[in-house]
């Protein structure tokens, strides 16, 4: 499985977010700290924004702020938000994307896979993830 750089700057700049709690963080601050350009920043953070897990803030010291605490956040609903579904193979999503999911002996493997990933990725807080916490996830 390979994420796309989405998923990685997207993470990355969830975690400058939660370092900053408590102040509103314009995607300018976040694009120059973490060196993504900020018009590939804007589309990730609009994505996060109507997956519920950011809050824009309008003005002109406007940005964005966690919509929830970072140890509510999950690192497998800032993925799926971004990429979509974390499945390797899309009829484990959908049997009706293959004419063979119903006898396929394969599809237990993808299945297994992504519910590892899943549970994984589950297990880790935005929170533990930027270093604000110890709980062993990382």
């Amino acid at each position: 499985m390979k994420l796309s750089t989405r998923s990685r700057y997207g993470l990355r700049a969830m975690v400058f977010i939660a370092r900053n709690a408590g102040r509103v963080i314009s995607s300018e601050m976040i694009a120059e700290h973490e060196d993504i350009s900020k018009r590939y920043l804007d589309r990730m953070l609009n994505r996060l924004r109507k997956a519920g897990l950011l809050t824009s803030v309008k003005g002109q010291s406007g940005g964005y702020v966690l919509s929830r605490p970072a140890h509510e956040i999950r690192t497998d609903e800032i993925i799926e938000a971004l990429e979509g579904s974390l499945c390797l193979v899309p009829c484990v999503d959908d049997p009706s994307q293959c004419d063979k999911s119903g006898a396929c002996r394969t599809r237990k493997v993808w299945s297994r896979i992504a519910s590892a990933v899943e549970e994984s990725l589950h297990g880790i807080s935005l929170r533990a993830l930027a270093g604000l916490e110890d709980d062993g996830a990382c």
